[in-house]
């Protein structure tokens, strides 16, 4: 399975979140500012990629239902993910001053 590099970051930050949130997955807008988009449909989009990918598997109709059902790598210190720290700012959260 090979991701684009922005794949790779929805698919560690939701790994991430459900490590930190006891297996409950984020949700669309949550994974959108994680990721500095512009609009929860282009997360859409990546996420019907990474499932047709078979990177996880959603459950249609229901809210933060998403099975991972390829484990990223995730970042830690002492155990705790740093599941909302970009590894690359986007270019539009470096020219707009927006923070991460």
């Amino acid at each position: 399975m090979s991701l684009t590099p922005t794949q790779a970051r929805l698919l560690r930050f939701i790994a991430g979140y459900q490590a930190a949130h006891g297996g409950v997955s984020p949700t669309l807008e949550e994974c959108r500012r994680a990721l500095g988009q512009k609009a929860k449909s282009n997360i859409c989009r990546m996420m019907s990629c990474l499932e047709e990918r078979g990177a996880i598997r959603t459950l249609a109709g229901h809210a933060r239902a998403i099975e991972l059902i390829e484990r990223p790598s995730i970042p830690s210190i002492g155990g705790a993910p740093l599941y909302a720290v970009p590894l690359i700012p986007s270019p539009s959260m470096i020219f707009s001053g927006e923070r991460p």
